[in-house]
C-alpha cells in the first residue's frame, strides 16, 4: 500500500486493529519494511502496526533531488503518523531507522513519542570501519555505475560465497542463517534504483551525531544490540546507556546487526515485555 508524502509515494505495511495503540516501524539504510514482518506478526494482536519504506528505499519513490538527511526522513515519518491520526505513538527503529527514531524522540517530536525502541541503532553517525570504508566505497562506485548493483544481485543468486563476502557485516554467523530467509533483503540492498539515494542517505547518517541529544529523551527507552554487530559498533549501545541511564539495554550474544533474523526469540521477548 502507498500514501503520499511531499508529493512522493511512501510504501507501507499495516497490521493490527486501528483502535489499538499505534507503533511506527523504521528500517535501516539500504533496507526495507519487510525486516519487520515477523515482529509485526507478533505485535499485531495488541498494537496497530505501521512499517514504512523510507523515501529512496524499498518500494517507495526514489527521487534524485530529495533531501535524505536524518532530520528530513524523521519529518516524513512524523507526517506518516499524522496521516494515520496518531497523536502519540510508539516508535521502533533499526540501524539508520534507530537513528531517525532517536532523533524524533529527542528533538523533533518528544511530546508525541510514547516509547522508543532502538535496535542496533546508529548514535554517533559512524558505522564500523569495515562498513564505513569498504561498503561506503562500494556504494560510491555503484552511484557512478548503477549496473554494478544489478551485476552484484545476479552474482548473489548464483554464488553464495559472493553473497557471504558482500554481506558479512550483517550477521554473526552468516552461513547459519537459511539463505532464503534474507533473500528479499539482498534484493532490496542491491536494487539499482537506490544507487542515487544511498550515498546521500549515507552522508546524512554520517552527519547526524545524536550523542548530545540523547539526554533530552524523556520517554521509556529500550536499546537492543547484537553483541557481535559488524555494522554499528556495540560501543554505541553503551554510549546510549551512558547518555540516558534510565534506558534499558539488552545485549544479545552470538548475534550481529539483524537480531530479528538471527536471534528472534531473544529479541522479541524484551520488546513484548517493554511494550506491555
Amino acid at each position: 500500500m502507498f500514501l503520499e508524502i511531499e508529493c512522493h509515494r511512501i510504501a507501507y505495511t499495516e497490521s493490527g486493529s486501528a483502535s489499538a495503540p499505534p507503533v511506527l516501524f523504521l528500517h535501516g539504510i539500504m533496507s526495507h519494511r519487510g525486516v519487520w514482518s515477523r515482529t509485526m506478526d507478533v505485535l499485531k494482536r495488541d498494537f496497530h502496526c505501521i512499517a514504512i519504506d523510507h523515501l529512496g528505499f524499498g518500494d517507495s519513490d526514489k527521487p534524485d533531488d530529495a533531501d535524505y538527511s536524518i532530520s528530513k526522513q524523521a519529518e516524513r515519518a512524523l507526517k506518516v503518523a499524522d496521516h494515520f491520526g496518531f497523536d502519540q505513538f510508539i516508535i521502533i527503529g533499526h540501524s539508520m531507522g534507530g537513528q531517525i527514531a532517536t532523533y524524533l524522540a529527542a528533538c523533533l517530536a518528544p511530546q508525541r513519542v510514547r516509547k522508543l525502541v532502538s535496535i542496533d541503532g546508529v548514535v554517533t553517525g559512524k558505522l564500523s570501519k569495515s562498513t564505513q570504508n569498504f561498503t561506503r566505497l562500494t556504494v560510491s562506485m555503484g552511484n557512478k555505475i548503477p549496473a554494478l548493483y544489478s551485476l552484484s544481485l545476479v552474482l548473489t543468486k548464483i554464488s553464495k560465497p559472493f553473497a557471504y563476502f558482500m554481506f558479512r557485516p550483517w550477521f554473526y554467523n552468516i552461513r547459519e542463517l537459511p539463505y532464503e530467509a534474507w533473500a528479499s533483503d539482498r534484493h532490496m540492498a542491491l536494487n539499482k534504483e537506490i544507487a542515487n539515494p544511498t550515498p546521500k542517505a549515507w552522508d546524512g547518517l554520517n552527519a547526524a551525531d545524536l550523542t548530545p541529544l540523547i539526554k533530552n529523551i524523556s520517554v521509556p527507552t529500550l536499546v537492543i544490540f547484537g553483541k557481535q554487530d559488524g555494522t554499528v559498533p556495540t560501543s554505541q549501545a553503551y554510549l546510549f546507556k551512558e547518555q540516558l541511564p534510565a534506558a534499558r539495554l539488552v545485549l544479545i550474544d552470538k548475534c550481529g546487526h539483524f537480531p530479528m533474523y538471527e536471534k528472534f526469540d531473544e529479541y522479541i521477548e524484551p520488546i513484548k515485555e517493554f511494550l506491555r
